[in-house]
């Protein structure tokens, strides 16, 4: 065969299996192996081969390797277990690098190793605070999920990144300025600038260079004066795509700044002249004066929008829950009409994919809220105020606005749900496969057939965090009516249920196949006060080499 053919069958293989496979088998392969870049995925796999890639591999084939994936997730303190295996290794010529949950300290260790880093991209659900000095200046993509970025240094501003497409949490809107300074470059920027957005920042004492090659931003701002969004697009003239999100925070008095449609209006006519799409979240609190569709049809009816095919997304919330979301879009057409193609609420609702909905004695009655969601892909739903009529009246409505066909994530919460309401639900959801609801209506699934039928699909499981869960209900209802769980979340008081005993029938004992087989991850609330991770210590062993193959992550 000629080389291309082997090529691109090397595409489809790990890096670490071709080379545990195929190296030293005869000339040619080893010369085809030595031509090509070797992406190292040490993520998820097994002790034997980690040993190997770290020994073999790295200190070998050190010039060919040019992306590295780690996690302490998947592979339980898999970061520390690098550091430690390859302190002497060489990697000067990996450009990427991908990391799941590290800690602070491991990433200062990690990003010292690679001199000539172009893509970082960290992944976490911890927040961890990086120090911007962190960050190499010749990175050049810098993905920090749930990442917030701290500007230490008093001298950033002097200094010039080159990185071109950057995700990241920043703590206060003035030290987003001062980090855009330093990034002329930026192509694509997303940013959360987080609550505490009260320190003043004067405009008028600040030299900022324009953001010329920026064409993409994303910005999720919480309780800020509208001055520093206007100032901000200024310097970005070139915005091709903008999507923008602000949500009531403490400082509630800046919320009508948001929605003032004349300065919108500005901003669209003077500003963003190369703008095509435009995503616009702004949550606020629902009063007489923020009537639902006064307000869209103001922004609908700018001149902005109906010369021009763009897309608009704009979403009234009440505090905290979301009522409803509408999609406003423009058809895409050089023949679309000049008034907006979307006259009716009920075209705007058929595009929804997700439904947030808090019902109580207050919305009720708002018939506005009474609407067609046929293809709603996951659903909140919360009933509260113990009223005899809510169950009724919310019956009606789901029956009226939500299809399940299509529905494959539900949350129920609630003080006021009873077992039959909960049955109706769950009977006709036929295809979910995370579920979130109350322990205490968990006994309801023995007895019903249908329900413990569609149960067998789920794969992610949430129940209540404030009631403790028990042996009886682990092995009587949870494993026989949940199969398929690859994640469950559930909260234990280790005085009444000991969490050890709950861990080994779950995972099983003594060859019993009684126990949840594809349990991956679990996701532990400690309502005793005194647990620390010693309570794991004489488990490891059990919850890491289960199986042989797979491992049990657990969150503590």
């Amino acid at each position: 065969m000629p080389d291309e053919i082997f090529l691109e069958i090397f595409d489809y293989i790990s890096s670490c299996d071709l080379i545990y496979s195929f190296y030293n088998l005869n000339k040619r392969l080893n010369s085809i192996i030595h031509g090509i870049c070797l992406h190292l995925d040490l993520s998820y796999i097994q002790k034997k081969l980690f040993l190997y890639t770290c020994h073999y591999i790295l200190p070998n084939f050190h010039q060919q390797i040019c992306s590295i994936k780690l996690s302490n997730k998947q592979t339980i303190d898999g970061i520390d277990y690098y550091l430690e295996q390859t302190k002497y290794s060489e990697h000067e010529q990996v450009e990427t690098l991908v990391l799941t949950e590290p800690t602070i300290e491991q990433l200062t260790r990690l990003i010292s190793y690679f001199p000539l880093l172009r893509i970082l991209v960290i992944k976490t659900t911890d927040y961890l605070v990086i120090p911007i000095e962190f960050i190499s200046e010749s990175v050049r993509i810098c993905r920090l999920s749930n990442c917030q970025i701290d500007i230490l240094s008093s001298n950033i501003s002097e200094k010039n990144y080159f990185i071109e497409e950057f995700n990241f949490k920043i703590p206060d809107i003035s030290s987003l300025f001062i980090l855009l300074h330093s990034m002329i470059y930026l192509k694509h920027l997303t940013c959360q600038v987080s609550d505490n957005s009260s320190i003043i920042f004067n405009l008028n004492q600040t030299f900022q260079r324009p953001l010329l090659l920026l064409n993409y931003l994303k910005l999720n701002v919480c309780s800020i004066p509208f001055m520093y969004i206007e100032y901000l697009l200024d310097l970005c003239p070139n915005l091709v795509s903008f999507i923008y999100t602000y949500t009531t925070g403490t400082e509630s008095s800046y919320d009508n700044e948001h929605i003032d449609n004349e300065r919108w209006n500005n901003l669209f006519t003077n500003k963003l002249n190369q703008l095509k799409i435009f995503d616009l979240h702004i949550s606020l609190n629902i009063d007489p004066q923020r009537h639902l569709i006064f307000i869209t049809k103001k922004f609908q009816d700018l001149d902005f929008f109906l010369k021009n095919n763009i897309r608009i997304i704009y979403e009234i919330t009440s505090y905290k829950h979301i009522l409803c979301t509408i999609p406003y879009m423009k058809p895409h057409s050089n023949n679309s009409i000049k008034k907006s193609s979307l006259k009716t609420m009920s075209d705007a609702y058929l595009r929804i994919h997700h439904f947030d909905l808090v019902l109580n004695q207050t919305i009720i009655h708002q018939q506005q809220h009474t609407i067609r969601c046929p293809l709603v892909h996951s659903f909140y739903l919360g009933l509260y105020e113990n009223i005899t009529p809510i169950e009724h009246q919310s019956r009606l409505l789901l029956n009226q606005s939500i299809s399940f066909v299509y529905l494959k994530h539900f949350e129920l919460h609630g003080t006021c749900l009873t077992d039959g309401f909960v049955v109706q639900l769950l009977t006709k959801m036929t295809n979910l496969n995370s579920l979130t609801l109350p322990l205490n209506h968990l006994i309801t699934f023995q007895t019903n057939e249908v329900m413990r039928q569609n149960m067998k699909r789920i794969k992610k499981l949430q129940l209540t965090l404030t009631e403790s869960l028990s042996i009886d209900c682990l092995k009587n209802i949870l494993i026989p009516i949940f199969p398929s769980l690859h994640s469950m979340s559930f909260a234990v008081d280790n005085k009444i249920h000991s969490f050890e005993k709950i861990l080994l029938t779950i995972i099983g004992q003594n060859d019993n196949d009684n126990y949840l087989k594809y349990l991956m991850f679990l996701e532990l609330f400690a309502l005793d006060q005194d647990w620390d991770n010693a309570n794991l210590i004489h488990l490891k062993n059990i919850i890491r080499y289960k199986s042989n193959y797979r491992f049990l992550y657990v969150w503590l």
